[in-house]
């Protein structure tokens, strides 16, 4: 995924990093902290939510970037890597996504590891877009799921039209950390997180925060 990174997006006054999304008087990239979970995180993204400079998938990786691999959703095309991952014995997988659907089973808790490393698959975009993604997606239907149920309100709100109750993928990811206790790297990740949503929100309008 990595090697769809090649234009720079724009904000109302200033052009961003193209890695961080983020204006480029607050870019974080060689700033943060890198973590490095004892899970792996999946994302599959369309191009368009990938290049949107608010989008979080790509703060998560570049926090996380050893356990957190970005991958290709498209219509007419399989991303194989990561169908080769969810058949690897090596790690048990769950789709992390809303439990609307009551046909479906859901896993709550996540206590009954094996040896194997645990990998959680997270669909990037609205829940119009997710939804798509997982309708035209075989390989995502037979996999145990994980359905988050969280007691805030999410506090992402770069964008209209923010359903309640969801959280971004960032959001999403944290807590599923917090689920498999990880709760160091989950803190860690909310903190850079909140300096994302600050960096993002002043620097659209020119200012530069500390980091």
């Amino acid at each position: 995924m990595d090697s769809i990174y090649k234009v720079k997006q724009i904000t109302k006054l200033y052009q961003s990093c193209n890695k961080c999304g983020l204006p480029d008087i607050n870019c974080i990239c060689n700033t943060i902290s890198k973590v490095k979970t004892k899970a792996k995180i999946w994302i599959l993204s369309t191009e368009k939510e990938f290049y949107r400079p608010s989008n979080t998938a790509r703060i998560l990786k570049l926090a996380n970037p050893e356990a957190t691999e970005i991958y290709l959703w498209e219509r007419t095309k399989r991303p194989e890597e990561l169908i080769k991952n969810i058949n690897q014995d090596i790690y048990d997988v769950y789709l992390v996504f809303p439990e609307e659907n009551r046909d479906i089973t859901s896993v709550k808790l996540m206590d009954n590891y094996t040896d194997k490393t645990p990998a959680f698959i997270l669909l990037d975009g609205t829940w119009k877009e997710a939804n798509k993604i997982l309708r035209r997606s075989d390989y995502l239907k037979g996999l145990p799921r994980i359905s988050l149920s969280v007691d805030f309100k999410s506090e992402y709100n770069l964008r209209r039209g923010v359903v309640e109750g969801n959280l971004c993928t960032i959001e999403a990811a944290i807590e599923v950390l917090k689920l498999n206790n990880d709760l160091e790297n989950a803190t860690l990740i909310k903190e850079i997180f909140d300096l994302f949503l600050s960096g993002f929100k002043a620097g659209i309008t020119g200012q530069k925060i500390k980091k």
